[in-house]
């Protein structure tokens, strides 16, 4: 991330400095050839003149009107000297010219890399530290979250309305907690990626769907599965990646959900709102909800999304007609 950061600072002070010594060095250019182009002419005798101090005239003779004025070759050949020295000398400027101007952009870039490495510094040492600390905090978290559920499930909370909020909640928390030590752990090591394998498709996405089945019932919704396929992949990235898509589709159904599988892809379907242009631009951001009134925070699908770019997947969202689509493609 401070990475891209720091080639686009550098990539804007070039190409604005850039852009300053184009029109400088044009004007600058232009201004000259003007100049020497529109000189009037210079005769042999007047640069004699510069040189030597004029002797008296003599009376010239008349000359007949109507005779041609004969040109002086010499004159000739000392005006093409002067053209040519004026050609070669805009040639001069001209390299002058752009030389200069690729040294200045060269001392331009070293110096935007050492302001941009200065200046981003204090941020990545402020963004390393939040990291660690989202990391540290949600592993203590989880602990004592961990106590509090096995408690509230040993304990005889059948029909006490409060306790079964506090067991709510304290699963919400427990999946919050889940997601931001995911994000952490990421965000540490982004590149990290485990040893490939071969993986059942369709057993890998029953598994997964099977944990969701008391949530379709309360709903009275069903979830049908179709096609098959076998692929090796990171089979611990793609589980959690299933779970978020399986949820969110289980969350936001009304009736049914359908995943369809295929050698490379796979497809989660479902009935109910569509999502809006707008949001579909957003809907893997950090913290974006599409409809706040949902319990969650808007972490899921943006880990979705990282999982899938770690993978070199390609995970999309299309939406319309009451149906809502994720295609993962591998």
């Amino acid at each position: 991330m401070f990475g891209k950061l720091k080639r686009k600072f550098i990539l804007t002070a070039t190409l604005s400095s850039a852009a300053v010594l184009l029109i400088a060095f044009s004007a600058i250019y232009f201004i000259v050839s003007h100049n020497i182009h529109h000189r009037p002419p210079m005769k042999m005798n007047e640069q004699a003149e510069q040189i030597e101090p004029a002797e008296p005239a003599e009376p010239a003779e008349p000359t007949n009107p109507t005779e041609p004025l004969e040109q002086d070759p010499q004159q000739d050949i000392f005006e093409n000297r002067i053209k040519a020295d004026r050609e070669k000398s805009l040639e001069t400027l001209l390299i002058s010219l752009i030389m200069t101007g690729v040294a200045v952009e060269i001392l331009v870039v070293l110096v935007s890399f050492f302001l941009a490495e200065h200046s981003i510094k204090p941020v990545r040492e402020a963004y390393e530290a939040q990291k660690s600390f989202i990391a540290n905090a949600s592993h203590e978290i989880k602990t004592p979250l961990a106590i509090i559920q096995a408690n509230l499930e040993a304990a005889d909370i059948k029909g006490n309305p409060w306790l079964d909020n506090v067991a709510k909640k304290t699963e919400e928390l427990s999946v919050l907690n889940t997601q931001l030590l995911s994000l952490a752990r990421m965000d540490v090591a982004p590149n990290d990626e485990a040893k490939p394998e071969a993986v059942d498709l369709l057993n890998l996405v029953e598994e997964t769907a099977s944990c969701y089945a008391p949530k379709l019932a309360e709903k009275k919704a069903e979830l049908k599965l179709s096609g098959k396929g076998t692929i090796k992949l990171n089979r611990a990235d793609l589980n959690q990646l299933l779970n978020i898509l399986i949820d969110n589709a289980v969350k936001y159904c009304d009736k049914k959900v359908i995943v369809e599988i295929t050698e490379n892809k796979i497809a989660i379907k479902n009935d109910g709102a569509t999502i809006s242009k707008t949001d579909q631009k957003h809907i893997f951001d950090r913290f974006y909800q599409t409809d706040k009134t949902k319990p969650g925070v808007g972490l899921g699908l943006s880990i979705a999304k990282q999982l899938a770019e770690k993978n070199h997947w390609n995970l999309k969202v299309e939406s319309g007609k009451k149906t809502t689509t994720f295609t993962l493609n591998f």
